[in-house]
C-alpha cells in the first residue's frame, strides 16, 4: 500500500506553536531545571539513569508542558543548546522504554547529528541504518524535512548511495527542494574526491532551486585548494554556474573565496561599479558576451515557450508565420524599435523632439549600412509616415497582438550585434520562460542589448535607467561577482552598485 510522511496542516501547528514555547516562554525554566538537577545528562550523556529522565519529563508535564509535543521539546532545546549527545541519550531513552517516539521527534533526533562534532560510533552508526530501513520499509517517501534529517546522517555514515535515492524518490513526487539534503550530499561527493558526481549534484541543485547553503561552497574551495595546479579552473567552474543559473553568492562566501584566491595569486577586492565599469580593473561590464548557441536557445524558447503557448490568444498563426518568414527572409538587423513605445513616448514628450534623436540614430546606422526595423501596430502607420520615419523596415501586427514578443523574436533571430529600443522590462516573459538558466540568459542578454530613448539625456542603455538584475560575469580576465547578504537569497534582484567583488586572476 502506497504511504507518504507527510506534515499535516495540524502538525505544523504543532511544531511552530512548539517553537514559540520553547522559544520565549518556559525554555530557560526546563533548560534551569536540567542544570540544577541532572548536569552530568550534558557531560557525561551515556551514564544518565532511565530515572533521571523520567524525572525530567515529570517535572516538565508539571510546569504545563504539553505531553503531545513534551519530547520534541526536549529534543529541541538540547538541539538549540549545542548539546547533542544529551539529546541522543534522551532518544535512545524513549526508544529503549517503549516509548514509540513518531515522526517528528525522530527528526530532530536525526538533525542532532548535523551539530555533533566528534565521530559517530558503530552502534550509533548500527541505529541510524536500522532506523532508516525500517521507516523506509513502512512508507514509499518521506517529507521534506525527514528526508533532509536522513541524507544528512546517510552522508555521515558514508551510506552516500542511499542519500542520492531518497532525493531521485522525494523529487519524482514532490516539488520541495531539499536544500538540506543537497548541501549534505554535496559537501560530501567533494569530501571525498568524487568529482563528477559532486559536479553533477551541484548542477542539479542550481537548476531546480537555488543551489546549495554556504558550508556546501566550503567544502567545495578545500577541494580545490587541494590541487594548486588545477585550483584557476576549479574556481571558474563554480563562478561559471553561477553565471549561468543567475546565482549570488552570499557575502561570506564572496569573502571565503576572496582571501583563498588572493593566498593563490589572484588579485581581488571589492569594488563599486561607476556607470556599469568597474572602479577596480577598469572594465565595462554592460557588454556581455552571448554565444550563437545561446541565441539559438533564446530563439527556440520565445518560439515554443512564448509565443505559440501565449501570442496565440491575441493573434492569429497566419501573423505568426508571416512575421517569422520576413525575419528569416531579411535577418540579421541592428536595431530593432519597439514602436508602439516610441509612439506613446513621442506624444508625451512635448518638449523633446523623440522623432528627431530617432532619425539621427538613423542616419548614423544607414552611414555604417547597418539595416534597422521598427515593430508596430497597424494603427500607427500615420504617426510613423507623419514622423518620417518610414525609410526604415516596418513590420505592422494587429492593434491587439504583443508586439513585445515579435520584438524578441527579431532581436534573437539576429543574434549578437542587434539592440533593441524599448522601455518594456519584459519581466512577464521572463518569468514565462519557467527556466531558471534561460532567465539568467535572458537578463544578461538584456542587460546589454536594451537601449531607451530618455527625454533629458538621448540614447542610452537601459540598465543606466532603470536597474537591471546583475548576474555573475567575467570580462577579458576579470571575473565580476555581485553579492547578497546571505545564502537564503540568491536569487534576489541584485541592483546595487557597492556590492560587487572583482576576481582578476593571475
Amino acid at each position: 500500500m502506497f504511504s507518504y510522511i507527510r506534515q499535516t496542516s495540524v502538525l505544523r501547528t504543532i511544531i511552530r506553536n512548539v517553537n514559540i514555547n520553547t522559544t520565549d516562554q518556559n525554555i530557560d525554566k526546563y533548560w534551569q531545571h536540567i542544570l540544577n538537577n541532572c548536569k552530568n545528562a550534558l557531560t557525561q550523556p551515556s551514564t544518565i539513569s532511565k530515572e533521571t529522565w523520567e524525572n525530567v519529563r515529570k517535572h516538565m508535564i508539571e510546569s504545563q508542558c504539553d505531553p503531545s509535543t513534551l519530547d520534541f521539546i526536549i529534543l529541541n532545546m538540547f538541539q538549540r543548546m549545542k548539546y547533542p549527545d544529551a539529546g541522543i541519550s534522551y532518544y535512545k531513552f524513549l526508544a529503549d522504554n517503549n516509548y514509540k517516539p513518531e515522526i517528528p521527534v525522530i527528526t530532530k533526533y536525526l538533525q542532532l547529528y548535523d551539530i555533533k562534532n566528534d565521530p559517530i560510533s558503530e552502534s550509533d552508526k548500527e541505529h541510524i541504518l536500522s532506523l532508516y530501513n525500517n521507516i523506509n520499509n513502512q512508507y514509499t517517501l518521506f517529507n521534506d524535512q525527514l528526508s533532509n534529517a536522513f541524507i544528512q546522517c546517510l552522508c555521515k555514515v558514508g551510506e552516500w548511495e542511499e542519500a542520492i535515492k531518497i532525493i531521485e524518490k522525494h523529487e519524482e513526487s514532490d516539488k520541495i527542494f531539499l536544500r538540506h539534503g543537497y548541501t549534505n550530499l554535496i559537501s560530501y561527493l567533494f569530501n571525498h574526491n568524487k568529482e563528477k558526481l559532486g559536479y553533477e549534484y551541484l548542477k542539479l541543485s542550481l537548476q531546480k532551486s537555488n543551489g546549495p547553503y554556504d558550508s556546501a561552497y566550503t567544502t567545495y574551495l578545500k577541494y580545490c585548494l587541494k590541487e594548486k595546479d588545477t585550483f584557476n579552473m576549479k574556481v571558474e567552474k563554480l563562478f561559471l554556474m553561477w553565471s549561468a543559473y543567475g546565482i549570488k553568492p552570499s557575502q561570506n562566501t564572496v569573502f571565503e573565496y576572496m582571501n583563498a584566491c588572493n593566498e593563490c595569486g589572484w588579485s581581488v577586492n571589492q569594488t563599486v561599479m561607476l556607470r556599469l565599469r568597474c572602479h577596480k580593473c577598469k572594465e565595462d561590464i554592460s557588454q556581455e558576451s552571448i554565444s550563437d548557441k545561446d541565441y539559438e536557445r533564446l530563439l527556440e524558447a520565445t518560439k515554443k515557450k512564448l509565443i505559440f503557448n501565449e501570442i496565440c490568444y491575441v493573434t492569429n498563426a497566419q501573423e505568426i508565420q508571416s512575421f517569422i518568414n520576413f525575419i528569416d527572409k531579411n535577418k540579421p538587423y541592428d536595431l530593432i524599435i519597439d514602436g508602439l513605445n516610441i509612439m506613446f513616448l513621442a506624444k508625451r514628450s512635448m518638449k523633446y523632439d523623440l522623432t528627431y534623436e530617432l532619425k539621427q540614430i538613423f542616419k548614423s546606422y544607414k552611414e555604417q549600412n547597418k539595416k534597422i526595423l521598427i515593430i508596430a501596430r497597424k494603427h500607427m502607420w500615420k504617426f510613423i509616415v507623419k514622423s518620417g520615419l518610414q525609410s526604415v523596415n516596418c513590420f505592422y501586427v494587429q492593434n491587439s497582438s504583443k508586439d513585445d514578443l515579435f520584438l524578441l523574436y527579431a532581436a534573437f533571430a539576429s543574434k549578437r550585434n542587434a539592440r533593441i529600443i524599448s522601455k518594456d522590462l519584459m519581466r512577464q516573459h521572463i518569468f514565462a520562460l519557467q527556466d531558471l538558466e534561460l532567465n539568467a540568459l535572458f537578463k544578461k542578454w538584456q542587460f546589454s542589448h536594451q537601449f531607451v530613448i530618455d527625454t533629458k539625456k538621448g540614447y542610452m542603455q537601459l540598465n543606466a535607467q532603470f536597474p537591471i538584475d546583475a548576474t555573475v560575469q567575467k570580462q577579458n580576465n576579470s571575473w565580476h561577482i555581485p553579492y547578497v547578504t546571505n545564502d537564503r537569497i540568491s536569487r534576489m534582484r541584485h541592483t546595487s552598485t557597492k556590492k560587487w567583488m572583482c576576481f582578476k586572476m593571475n
